[in-house]
């Protein structure tokens, strides 16, 4: 089974000025509803709390590319790698 796997990479100290709590509120309902429709398998946040991964599944591409980026916290990421992978188990 075709998953998509988004790894991204957000640094803090470079965004000194960003409320980072305030945009996590707004971020969740997207997080809830993407689970809730069921194309978002997983999601992962750093320990560090600068990144997160996100495990898509019945999404081409294209469709996660535009999921992400209407994300609050996207304008803020240094780094977004999408990776299609095969779920094996």
């Amino acid at each position: 089974m075709k998953r998509i796997t988004v790894f991204t990479t957000k640094i803090t100290a470079n965004h000194q000025d960003v409320d980072f709590e305030a945009l996590k509120k707004k971020e969740m309902p997207f997080i809830q509803k993407w689970k809730e429709e069921g194309v978002l398998e997983n999601f992962y946040i750093n320990t560090d709390t600068n990144g997160a991964v996100l495990i898509f599944k019945n999404l081409e591409m294209g469709q996660v590319i535009k999921y992400m980026e209407g994300l609050p916290f996207f304008p803020y990421l240094e780094k977004v790698d999408y990776i299609e992978i095969n779920k094996i188990f």
